[in-house]
């Protein structure tokens, strides 16, 4: 047991505890309300899948064409090793997942959307997502539609180079999005809102239009949590995403760049944040990376003959 403890990593303590104190808080709520979760669409987790998938597809190849070391022992232990390296990704989307079941609007009916929609008023004079619609068309919401999925592609592909490449900065990535997924879930308990374009839909004078718009919308929404505005995670992880990308390559933040600006923006122009859940979105993103550094430091001085992650912010 001693043994298997030790072998434990940071991300793993901490994907398991907010995993655990998520469905604690669930299974009470539920026992009360007699609710039970019943959403049944997975297909997110496909974007993490689809990373491993390739990387023990590349490990077997090798072994088939004689061009690994040590033979099948060595290619069990490789495969093992890339499952147990991005498991902490899964947990993360199966907490998300949580989020999606309509149990949260039936035990915990507030909503914030209004003191969120006064907060934009006051600091901007109405809230962007009003301010913006007429100059939208269809093929710029097509483009910020697309910008929206980036989501979803981004994480597993900056997680694939970096994982190629260096396994250290690899796990300070991965446990910094755990930790952004872990502050965005306790603004989703403390502050629920569903977003201007739900709450407020009266507010807006034209409909959004597009050819890929109501179709990609249409599956995104039937994956995203019902009550997630405050903080924008998309925000939160796609700035996670660039901060690494620098770290990875002065290319690879170069390409990145305006990808996820089109990304923030596309949070606004279609209606499903206020602009202070950006704000804290950038916040969350900070704290998850000052605290993947702070946490595995913590880590490499209690135990030894583990890889650190770059110290450097």
């Amino acid at each position: 047991m001693r043994s298997l403890i030790d072998r434990l990593r940071v991300e793993d303590y901490l994907a398991g505890a907010t995993t655990l104190l998520l469905f604690s808080f669930v299974g009470v709520r539920m026992a009360v309300a007699s609710i039970r979760l019943d959403e049944e669409k997975y297909w997110e987790f496909s974007f993490i899948i689809a990373p491993v998938a390739l990387l023990v597809l590349a490990a077997s190849i090798r072994y088939a064409m004689g061009r690994q070391v040590g033979g099948v022992g060595r290619t069990v232990l490789e495969i093992g090793g890339v499952l147990r390296d991005w498991f902490p990704f899964l947990v993360f989307l199966l907490t998300y997942e949580a989020f999606q079941a309509r149990v949260w609007t039936t035990v915990d009916a507030r909503s914030f959307d209004e003191a969120l929609l006064a907060l934009d008023r006051r600091l901007f004079g109405e809230t962007p997502a009003i301010l913006v619609q007429d100059w939208l068309n269809p093929a710029l919401t097509d483009l910020f539609t697309a910008a929206y999925f980036l989501h979803l592609v981004l994480p597993p592909v900056l997680a694939l180079a970096l994982y190629r490449r260096d396994r250290a900065l690899f796990r300070r990535f991965l446990l910094s999005i755990i930790l952004a997924g872990a502050l965005g879930f306790v603004g989703y308990l403390l502050v629920p809102a569903v977003g201007p374009g739900t709450a407020f839909p009266s507010l807006f004078r034209r409909d959004l239009s597009g050819a890929l718009y109501r179709p990609l919308t249409g599956f995104l929404d039937a994956a995203r949590a019902p009550r997630d505005a405050f903080p924008s995670l998309h925000v939160g992880i796609s700035t996670i995403v660039l901060f690494f990308g620098g770290k990875r390559s002065r290319g690879w933040f170069l390409v990145l760049a305006p990808l996820v600006a089109l990304n923030w923006i596309s949070t606004i122009t279609l209606r499903y944040h206020y602009v202070v859940d950006i704000f804290a979105g950038w916040l969350v993103a900070a704290v998850a990376i000052l605290l993947s550094r702070i946490l595995l430091g913590w880590e490499s001085r209690t135990r030894s003959g583990e890889p650190l992650a770059s110290q450097a912010l």
